[in-house]
């Protein structure tokens, strides 16, 4: 009965009414029918046979139909490609948007607060539709799945965790709403405390005029916090600290500072209410490592009771230049870089390669060419400069063709090897023409039409191997320009130590003890997929995001990360007035789907239909033999 008091609620009706004069073509079937050839009459002398022909003669030519299948079925193939034609349709209700929300989870350093992600968290599940995508609002968005059924978007929300950054509410709303069709719907679950970037209320009405549903749930908790607000070296050696007490009333805060695992201070200090005070710590040179201050205080946000500081246990880069060139610039270069020792080897009597960096500017013996591949296999850094012996090797990131004669360069790839430096205007008169090889990345690349590789990196076992095809110069006068043992003039450039510097740096980082202390929010982009030690686990990824507080450990260096944002260490205020948000909590806010009334097709059906009609009167064709 239900199912009859929906089809009269929801007629069929037809797109195309002129389709239905295609029901004009069962007349000439049935006439078809009428006029094929009948069978002959003969007359049997027996009684039983004339009074069963006496019968046969009664019925209808309705019932002479009935009985030939195979009219049936072709009478119904017509009506339906007839209605087919008419391109049937019903009004059905369906939910807005094609039943599609996105949610948005603020994942930000104050959701770690008195449990507001897990809030959250609970809150997203009862908002969730047929199709899901979940996006993470961190400094920058962060998509976890996309168009997800409910079952697989509440198993992907349990499993995540609130971070340590500050959020991008804008951003994420403006993700959203680009993936959403008209009718959609946003659902932004944040304690609204904080936010960088646009206000989310901006966003929110952004959305709305494309027809987007949004709304804001609010989660909230306690908001008693004191915290590690700020941090920097006053020197290469001196390190202060900022904490804030933001209750109202004074507080005692026990301050423990640990180097390496190792207690070294323990003080207390009374902070007042809606007050900072400061805390240093000096000479951490003496004890490089890691160093630790942790706050003692029982309070909402433990995020913020950590700060970590990493000094790197040699302010020094040892650099191996294996050569046969007394007069090499390069050496002259790589000396003229603070904090920087040069140690010079000929090629038939080579130290140990452990623990330099090491730049090769002559032809290599054998052995020597096996003990550097090991050096970087095993993690280590090398820099091949062209020289007119040199050969191919497995090691290099190109593969070497015949020397080239006068070129320009162009630069390839934007790094900061080569910025600031217009090696564009370096004279080339020689040089290899080189191409490189799977998995290797070009930097630099000569002007004609091979676009050899001048520059050019690739990552060989754990290491990394450059490859610069600007020789150094050789003979007795260096800048003479009829010198044919100068293949260029890069040397003569006034950025040539800048080059060597920004090399050095950017296989090695800089040895400013800064680029070892970075904020949480902050990404890393490495020349190639890297293993990274997070303080919580282990990634693989070419770009990183720096998310949690603690130590990071990517490849050649240990790098500390720190909150240090006083707006989200404010659990108190300064987000959204109360009445911005819907409701508080979703408590009152529950997930009721708004259906629209929408044209449902149904042609195809009939198509499918027709179609299986056809295939049936052939079935039953071959099955009587007439096929």
């Amino acid at each position: 009965m239900a199912l009859l008091d929906s089809f009269y609620a929801n007629p069929m009706q037809f797109v195309n009414e002129a389709g239905l004069y295609a029901l004009l073509s069962i007349i000439p079937l049935i006439i078809i029918y009428l006029l094929r050839p009948r069978a002959k009459k003969i007359k049997i002398p027996s009684v039983m046979f004339l009074l069963d022909i006496e019968k046969k003669k009664r019925l209808n030519i309705f019932r002479k139909f009935l009985k030939d299948p195979l009219f049936l079925i072709q009478l119904l193939a017509l009506i339906i490609i007839s209605l087919a034609i008419a391109a049937p349709f019903i009004m059905a209700n369906e939910e807005a948007g094609g039943g599609s929300t996105v949610i948005i989870l603020d994942a930000s350093g104050s959701m770690q607060a008195d449990g507001r992600f897990t809030k959250a968290v609970d809150e997203a599940n009862k908002f969730l539709s047929a199709k899901n995508t979940i996006i993470l609002a961190q400094s920058i968005p962060v998509m976890v799945m996309k168009e997800a059924p409910a079952s697989s978007a509440t198993d992907a929300l349990s499993k995540l965790k609130a971070k340590a950054t500050s959020v991008d509410l804008s951003s994420a709303i403006l993700l959203g709403r680009r993936m959403l069709p008209e009718g959609g719907r946003i659902v932004v679950l944040s304690d609204f405390v904080s936010w960088s970037g646009d206000s989310p209320e901006i966003a929110k009405k952004v959305a709305e005029a494309s027809g987007i549903k949004v709304d804001f749930i609010t989660v909230s908790g306690r908001t008693d916090n004191i915290g590690i607000v700020n941090g920097w070296f006053e020197s290469a050696s001196d390190y202060k600290v900022v904490i804030k007490n933001f209750n109202k009333d004074a507080r005692d805060v026990n301050i423990d500072v640990s180097i390496n695992e190792k207690t070294a201070v323990k003080d207390t200090i009374n902070i007042k209410g809606q007050s900072s005070e400061y805390f240093s710590i000096n000479d951490l040179n003496l004890n490089p490592g890691i160093t630790k201050i942790s706050i003692d205080s029982n309070d909402a946000l433990p995020v913020d009771n950590n700060a970590f500081i990493y000094m790197p246990p040699s302010m020094q880069r040892d650099v191996l230049f294996i050569t046969d060139n007394p007069k090499s610039p390069s050496i002259v270069a790589l000396g003229l870089i603070p904090n920087t020792k040069v140690t010079k080897a000929d090629p038939k009597s080579i130290p140990s390669m452990s623990g330099n960096i090491v730049v090769v500017s002559s032809p290599l013996p054998p052995d020597a060419v096996i003990n550097l591949e090991d050096h970087v296999n095993n993690g280590g850094t090398a820099v091949i400069i062209a020289s007119p012996g040199l050969t191919d090797m497995d090691l290099l990131p190109v593969e070497l063709g015949t020397p080239g004669n006068k070129t320009s360069l162009n630069i390839a790839r934007q790094t900061t090897i080569t910025a600031g430096i217009d090696i564009e205007k370096t004279d080339v008169k020689k040089y290899f023409k080189a191409h490189l090889k799977n998995g290797a990345v070009g930097l630099v690349e000569s002007g004609d039409k091979e676009k050899s590789a001048i520059i050019a990196y690739w990552k060989f076992g754990k290491g990394t191997v450059i490859y610069s095809g600007l020789a150094d110069p050789q003979g007795n006068n260096i800048y003479d320009p009829l010198n044919e043992q100068v293949w260029n003039d890069f040397h003569t450039l006034p950025g040539y130590p800048l080059f060597w510097k920004q090399m050095l740096e950017w296989m090695k980082g800089s040895l400013d003890v800064t680029e070892y202390n970075a904020k949480t929010g902050m990404l890393i982009k490495f020349p190639a997929t890297v293993t990274v030690n997070t303080p919580t686990d282990k990634v693989t990824t070419d770009t990183l995001l720096l998310d949690e507080v603690g130590v990071y450990d990517v490849p050649g260096k240990s790098v500390a990360v720190n909150l240090y944002d006083e707006r989200e260490s404010n659990l108190a205020g300064g987000g959204l007035a109360d009445e911005a948000a819907n409701v508080s909590t979703s408590q009152q806010l529950v997930y009721s789907p708004e259906t629209i009334r929408k044209q449902k097709n149904l042609d195809i059906y009939f198509i499918m239909a027709a179609m299986f009609l056809v295939f049936l009167e052939l079935y039953y064709l071959r099955w009587r033999g007439e096929l």
